[in-house]
């Protein structure tokens, strides 16, 4: 009887491993180029943000430093910063002087009428006022603006927010106040409101006198300004960061 010779061939087997090791090596390839795709992404995105934000600090520093940019920017309208600004970066700073804002926190001293005044001309109702006077008494003095949202509206308080501040003294600077703090201010004399708000157009006012008033019947009224906050928004790539400072450099208007 014939013995029966049985061939193993082992080349099918074969085939099937080196198809398996190329799958998972194409595999770990794959996921290996994700992953570095994802860290670089990740690295350009965190230098982007990083870059905004120093940026913004910048623009604050750069507009302290150099009195010139308060001249080209108009107070509360958004400007670019030259210096700084260029290609997919972009620098723009706002600043406002908040003695051209009534103090909220004066609403309990003698100042009070001006803020009562302000509420009256915007619509708002003498009960929101001594909700306000309320609020100071129990809280103390306002750390933020928007803690008067715990006595007031949204509508209410966008109505006054912009002519309001909680960081400056009581004075007013008749160069920078909006007409409705100056009509707050000087009830029943729009000859004057009107004096200020055209002659500062072609430059500032030096003396309250160019405008018919007195320093003696108006002590808290001046030409200077006061304290300012500055907002600096910087944007990189597709990242933007907004930073504000409030500062006490007092600039003279000559």
């Amino acid at each position: 009887m014939k013995k029966r010779v049985i061939v193993h061939n082992n080349r099918g087997v074969a085939l099937l491993i080196v198809l398996l090791v190329t799958a998972l090596l194409i595999a770990l390839i794959f996921e290996f180029a994700y992953g570095t795709r994802v860290s670089l992404r990740g690295a350009v995105n965190f230098r982007d943000s990083q870059r905004a934000y120093f940026l913004a600090r910048s623009g604050v520093a750069i507009f302290t430093k150099f009195k010139e940019l308060k001249d080209m920017v108009p107070q509360s309208e958004w400007g670019v910063v030259p210096i700084i600004s260029a290609g997919d970066t972009e620098v723009r700073i706002k600043w406002e002087d908040e003695r051209g804002k009534l103090n909220i926190n004066e609403v309990l001293s003698t100042t009070a009428d001006w803020v009562a005044e302000l509420f009256q001309l915007r619509g708002i109702s003498t009960d929101v006022f001594r909700k306000v006077q309320d609020l100071r008494k129990e809280s103390g003095p306002l750390k933020l603006l928007s803690e008067l949202h715990n006595v007031m509206s949204d509508e209410d308080y966008n109505k006054v927010a912009r002519f309001l501040t909680i960081s400056s003294d009581t004075n007013i600077n008749i160069n920078a106040a909006s007409e409705e703090v100056l009509n707050s201010v000087l009830v029943n004399n729009k000859v004057a409101v009107g004096m200020i708000v055209n002659n500062r157009k072609t430059k500032p006012i030096e003396s309250l006198a160019e405008v018919g008033l007195s320093p003696s019947t108006n002590p808290k009224l001046v030409t200077t300004n006061g304290a300012l906050m500055v907002y600096s928004y910087a944007t990189v790539g597709g990242y933007t960061k907004q930073i504000e400072s409030i500062g006490t450099t007092y600039w003279s208007v000559k």
